[in-house]
Order: C-alpha cells, then sequence, then structure tokens
C-alpha cells in the first residue's frame, strides 16, 4: 500500500500541475488590466440632436491631462461599448493649396489725384472657372505709401467694391498683397490708388486662390497665456507658458511706438524654431495711417511646454508690450451617432495604444456627410479601482503550493498506513 502511495505521489509531482479555469482566467485578466492602465478622466458628451455623424473639438483640459499623442482618447456609450472615432488633427490642415493667375494691365485712368489700374485675370485653362481671394501687385521701385481700394467684376465695366488697404515698401519693409474677405469669381480687379499724384505705377497683378485660412477656421482658438517679460542685456526675453501642451500656431502681441526689431522662438529644450515671414517685428505710424507686423508665426505649430521669444534691441530701448495673446490648433474628433446616449470621452492612460477602428476607411465619405458638433461637459476623476488584495490561499493557485498539498496529503495517509500495518503485526 505504501509503495503505491509513493507510485502515485510521484506521478503527480512530475506531471503538469492542472489549474482551475477561472483562476487561469482571473490572472489573465490581472495582467491585461495592469499592462493597459487605467483612466483618469471622463467628460461627458452632449450632443444637439439625433445625427448619423457627430464631430467634437478637444479643449485645453484633454490637452493638460491625456498622453501627447492622444493614443489614450476612448469614447464609451452609455453602456460603456467603445465607440468608434477618427481624429483630424488642426496642425494637419495648415497646408496651403493655391491656385494662382497671372493678369493684364488692360485700362489706367487719373481721377483727381487718385490712379484707377484695370486688370483681366486670364483663366488657368480655356473655359475654366476664375476664383481668388487674395491679390498681389508689383510694386513701384520706390519707396511709398499708398491707401488702396480693391473692386472687382465680370466685365470689366461695372465693378463691386471688395476692400481697402495699403501697399508700402518703406525702410526695408514692404506689402504687396490685399486678402479679401473670401474667395470670388471675378475675371477684372481694379485698383484705386489714392492720392497718387506722382503717378506711382503698379504694373502687375497676381491672383491667388487660397484655402489655407478657410481650412483651419474651425480648428483656430486663442488664449491669453502666462507670461514672463525680462530684459537681458540688449534683449527683450519672453517665456510663454504652455503647460497645456497647446498646439501654438501664432503668437501675437500688443504694443505701441515705432519699431523694427529682429526676433528668434526656441522651444523649452533650446532648439530655435523656424517662424513664416523675415524674422523681423515693426510697428511703423504714419501722419494718418500705421503699418505694423508684431505676429510671431513657427512654421509648424509647437507644442513645447514653454516658448522663449527673444527680441535684439541692441542700443534702442525695450519695445512697449502691452499684450500679448496665442492663438492655437484643436484637433477633432468625428464618430457616428447611435441609440445608447450619452456618450462620454475618457483619456489620462499613459499605458494606454492607439486604438484602430474601420470608420477611418470611410472618412472620405464621412467628410460629405453633415456633422453635428457635439460639446464637452465638465471633467471628473475616473475612481481608482484597486487591485484585488491576494487571498489567504494565494499559494494554493501555483504549481508549488498545490504539489505541497499532495505531499502533506499522502505523507498523512503513509503515515497512517503504516501505523496500521505496524498494528497489525
Amino acid at each position: 500500500m505504501a509503495a503505491v502511495l509513493l507510485a502515485v505521489l510521484g506521478g503527480l509531482l512530475l506531471g503538469p500541475a492542472a489549474f482551475p479555469p477561472h483562476s487561469a482566467a482571473a490572472a489573465s485578466g490581472e495582467a491585461e488590466k495592469t499592462g493597459g492602465g487605467q483612466w483618469k478622466f471622463s467628460r461627458e458628451i452632449s450632443v444637439p440632436e439625433t445625427a448619423p455623424y457627430y464631430e467634437l473639438y478637444l479643449d485645453e483640459a484633454v490637452y493638460r491631462s491625456a498622453a501627447e499623442d492622444l493614443r489614450d482618447l476612448r469614447i464609451q456609450d452609455s453602456t460603456g461599448a467603445p465607440v468608434p472615432y477618427y481624429m483630424e488633427s488642426g496642425a494637419e490642415t495648415v497646408k496651403e493649396h493655391s491656385a494662382i493667375y497671372a493678369s493684364e494691365l488692360i485700362h489706367k485712368a487719373v481721377k483727381g489725384t487718385d490712379t484707377l489700374l484695370d486688370y483681366q485675370i486670364k483663366p488657368l485653362t480655356e473655359h475654366a472657372d476664375i476664383q481668388g481671394n487674395r491679390l498681389v501687385f508689383e510694386l513701384p521701385a520706390e519707396s511709398f505709401l499708398k491707401h488702396v481700394e480693391v473692386w472687382g467684376g465680370y466685365d470689366g465695366q461695372a465693378w463691386e467694391q471688395l476692400g481697402t488697404g495699403d501697399l508700402y515698401a518703406t525702410n526695408g519693409l514692404s506689402a504687396d498683397s490685399i486678402t479679401l474677405e473670401r474667395s470670388y469669381k471675378f475675371g477684372y480687379y481694379r485698383l484705386v490708388v489714392k492720392n497718387n499724384p506722382e503717378g506711382l505705377e503698379f504694373p502687375g497683378l497676381t491672383l491667388v486662390d487660397s484655402s489655407r485660412e478657410w481650412s483651419t477656421a474651425a480648428f483656430m482658438r486663442q488664449k491669453t497665456p502666462q507670461t514672463e517679460i525680462t530684459q537681458v542685456e540688449n534683449r527683450t526675453e519672453i517665456i510663454i507658458s504652455n503647460t497645456d501642451r497647446l498646439k501654438i500656431g501664432k503668437v501675437m502681441l500688443g504694443s505701441t511706438g515705432n519699431f523694427l526689431r529682429r526676433y528668434e522662438v526656441y522651444d523649452s529644450a533650446g532648439s530655435k524654431l523656424p517662424v513664416t515671414g523675415s524674422g523681423e517685428l515693426y510697428r511703423l505710424d504714419f501722419k494718418d495711417t500705421q503699418i505694423s507686423r508684431t505676429e510671431i508665426q513657427p512654421v509648424t505649430p509647437a507644442s513645447s511646454d514653454s516658448l522663449r521669444v527673444v527680441i535684439y534691441n541692441l542700443d534702442d530701448a525695450p519695445i512697449s508690450i502691452t499684450d500679448l495673446k496665442i492663438e492655437y490648433l484643436v484637433d477633432r474628433l468625428v464618430f457616428a451617432g447611435g441609440e445608447k446616449t450619452p456618450y462620454s470621452l475618457r483619456y489620462g492612460n499613459t499605458l494606454a495604444t492607439a486604438p484602430q477602428y474601420d470608420i477611418i476607411n470611410f472618412k472620405d465619405r464621412i467628410s460629405g456627410e453633415k456633422l453635428v458638433q457635439a460639446a464637452l461637459g465638465a471633467e471628473t476623476r475616473v475612481p481608482v479601482t484597486a487591485a484585488e488584495p491576494p487571498g489567504t490561499s494565494w499559494w494554493l493557485q501555483g504549481r508549488w503550493g498545490f504539489n505541497a498539498i499532495i505531499i502533506v496529503v499522502s505523507l498523512l495517509l503513509i503515515l497512517i498506513v503504516a501505523r496500521k500495518l505496524g498494528q497489525a503485526k
């Protein structure tokens, strides 16, 4: 009998341990939970009406607490089931899609001290529509500053006033274009140069149709950030706080007085950021007008947690900065509507990986649909789910714990059998 028990014991020790099915599943679930992390924040998503598709623009709170690349964003319905979405980045829409039209100066006239110049736009192809929202003029060689009016027409006979502006070239600065409020399909444009007794010539006009401003308008936001302005030797240094990691597309300075300064922009790591334009800030007051460029625009929106603007004053006094605002780009989520409302947005999980949804394959078709704008509610913190405390029998779930039980039971049986055999003798 003892020999049989020892043989059984050996087989149990050498054979594989058998986990109860629920124990294995529990272990797997715990590992998945630990590896996937937990979401810290939740926002209810309110929708004004039932619709096939919704658009949801993110705000500062999301950028502050979500993963830097937004990989941890999750939309859920009222049952907690995931709602697929795709994301459109405001930064990615900053692309210049332009059509450029040449023109011919077909008429010139003088009316009092004003000069009237008429241009005929040349279509890109025969019978193709003409459409543009910016007029770029060829400037005279000498220094000047002129107030101008811009008119448009379909036949060169009847005219509609489109706007006013200034064209100038002075002190190394120039402005050669007038941006219209929207795109027009006029084939003729008239430039009225006010108070031009010297007869300055503007021999050429280029019509540009640019979709840049219109494609990003819905993604633009403004705010007044926390700033610190210091004077270091002959430099003015402006530290712009961006702890929310917003995608800053433009810095707008309010200032007074006349100045012309060179500037540079650096991120929090000290790397110099390329900017659009000449890298100069200026503000010049004349008798009846003012020309200025006091906006700083990085070539690529910057999400560094701070920006440092260095303005070089040389031997001049520091410029007077009265105000500072930033313009930043947000992202939007597009998701399909359903019956299980309300929806919620979760974020704040650094261990999460980016989701992959089929809805991205239908982006082109969805973009043609009417998107109803949803809104984010107040941010609430998701209660932390504590890990289940180990039970008193945790050691029973392992291979060695299971074998230990068998050994103890077997030894007890051997002891009982041996004692009975001894009594039988």
